[in-house]
């Protein structure tokens, strides 16, 4: 094969980034834009969110962005001059090799790179070691037909992920339609008299926990904590206690009562419960949890599935109170909120089953998308791990020989970035 094997610094210049003064930050566009790590990063550019007055590293447009601290590998583009801080690198290439072969080439080894870094309290990697890093290098147009090849086929790539999360999204509309339905008596045919209802009447919500005063206080039950709760209404385990740990301060709920979170994000992100498989039957967990307790002829499904009401959740979301990002949903809101209730359980329980059976085939119509989602970010590695080992461009090769020999090989293009190289540090001396 025409590459040839080479160092990243033979042709990148490799910029560590530093802090400036955190009296420069601002968020008045005072400045050069001011990136410090991953957490700006975007799928190509990063986000700017601060600039900075008194820069003391410097990224050029288009400069390769590669976080080398806490985490280790991930990539984005420089879209313009930018301050750099130290969870940053940018690795720039001479004028006469592609910037997005850098850039994908980089991306194409964020796994090793994330596995290379060292220390105790963060990860990181060192300018040596990227200075020092094997790279296979090919010819400048053989450069152009890599990242050629790699776009396009991203391109497909991103069109299959765009319409597999259409048919997610799509699900999702499916299932509230399910449920729109169910609630307005339109699933089944009714067989009972409906009646009308807020759910402080068909539930005991925030139950009293007078009843578990007089049990022994080393008894053992489940306590809930709110990431124990996963986003598809299921409870992923509970944690053991005393009761005396946890009687006081903590929310209370037994078999069968219906859990609620109901602060940002986690209600908007759906996270509700029925309790079950509790530890003697009781439970405690976050105070983050509205508990609703299901009067004798409403069934615990029932009223799941009433809070899990497109309606329910945007009439909540505007009478949230509290501050940004910790906002809470009042229990006023949950007790106000009215629903039609068969007046037989076995009318619900037929309801609850047909919406169940819709919510089944959802389930694996989103599984096998979500199975397809995680194979297309495998291939995304997969065309990138095949690009850079010259596999992608073979039959290219073999129809333009020219144009990877002679003055336009590797070696000669490498050889010529050292001449430019040896040239501009002359200059430099002779300024000095």
């Amino acid at each position: 094969m025409s590459w040839i094997n080479c160092k990243l610094s033979e042709f990148c210049n490799i910029v560590m980034g530093q802090s400036p003064p955190s009296s420069s930050y601002n968020e008045k566009s005072d400045g050069l834009p001011f990136f410090q790590g991953k957490a700006e990063f975007g799928d190509l550019y990063p986000q700017i969110k601060k600039h900075c007055n008194k820069p003391k590293k410097i990224a050029e447009k288009n400069d390769t962005l590669l976080s080398v601290r806490a985490p280790v590998g991930p990539t984005n583009l420089a879209p313009n001059k930018s301050c750099i801080g130290r969870g940053l690198a940018a690795i720039r290439a001479f004028d006469s090799v592609d910037y997005k072969f850098i850039f994908y080439l980089l991306r194409s080894k964020q796994v090793y790179l994330s596995g290379k870094g060292t220390g105790t309290t963060f990860k990181a990697i060192t300018k040596d070691f990227l200075f020092d890093l094997d790279i296979a290098f090919p010819s400048l147009p053989e450069q152009a037909q890599v990242v050629s090849l790699i776009e396009q086929l991203f391109s497909d790539l991103d069109n299959a992920i765009d319409n597999l999360k259409k048919s997610k999204d799509q699900l999702k509309v499916y299932r509230q339609s399910v449920l729109k339905y169910a609630f307005e008596g339109k699933l089944k045919e009714r067989h009972s008299e409906w009646n009308k209802m807020p759910l402080s009447k068909a539930c005991d919500i925030k139950p009293s926990k007078k009843e578990v005063d007089n049990l022994p206080q080393d008894m053992n039950v489940s306590f809930l904590p709110m990431p124990n709760v996963s986003e598809n209404g299921k409870i992923i385990k509970h944690d053991e206690r005393k009761l005396k740990t946890v009687r006081k301060g903590y929310t209370y709920f037994k078999n069968g009562d219906v859990l609620l979170a109901k602060i940002t994000p986690c209600f908007e992100n759906g996270k509700k419960a029925i309790a079950e498989d509790l530890i003697n039957g009781i439970g405690f967990g976050s105070t983050e949890f509205h508990v609703l307790r299901p009067i004798d002829n409403v069934l615990a499904e029932w009223i799941f599935y009433a809070v899990s009401l497109e309606s329910f959740r945007n009439e909540a979301i505007l009478q949230m109170t509290g501050a940004v990002g910790q906002k809470r949903v009042p229990s006023r809101v949950v007790e106000e909120f009215e629903i039609l209730i068969p007046s037989t359980t076995e009318e619900q329980k037929s309801i609850v089953e047909g919406i169940e059976s819709r919510f089944s085939v959802c389930d694996k119509m989103e599984e096998t998308i979500n199975n397809s989602l995680g194979q297309a970010e495998a291939l995304r590695q997969s065309i990138l791990k095949q690009a850079f080992e010259g596999k992608l461009t073979e039959d290219w090769r073999k129809k333009h020989p020219d144009l990877i020999s002679g003055e336009n090989s590797a070696k000669a293009l490498l050889e010529g970035i050292k001449k430019e190289r040896e040239a501009l540090k002359n200059t430099k001396k002779r300024k000095k």
